[in-house]
């Protein structure tokens, strides 16, 4: 005796991912963290090679500034939960 394998429904609809407020919320955090950092850091590399050639720390003050943005709209957003 031989058992055929099971094979898939196709009528079946596959089940609805659930996305809870707290995961969304959580996505655009991160989203925004990258986003900020990144154009933090973009702005503060112009600034260096344009105008303070051997110091680096525009871009490390971009980099906190953009940062310091994500996190103040990413403390907002929880709050609002």
């Amino acid at each position: 005796l031989k058992k055929e394998p099971l094979k898939p429904d196709k009528n079946k609809k596959p089940e609805p991912v659930l996305r809870t407020e707290e995961s969304i919320t959580t996505d655009k955090c991160l989203a925004d963290f990258c986003l900020k950092g990144g154009s933090g850091l973009l702005i503060g590399s112009v600034f260096t090679i344009f105008f303070t050639r051997p110091q680096t720390y525009p871009l490390w003050l971009g980099l906190g500034v953009g940062l310091g943005m994500a996190y103040d709209s990413c403390q907002c957003r929880l709050n609002t939960l």
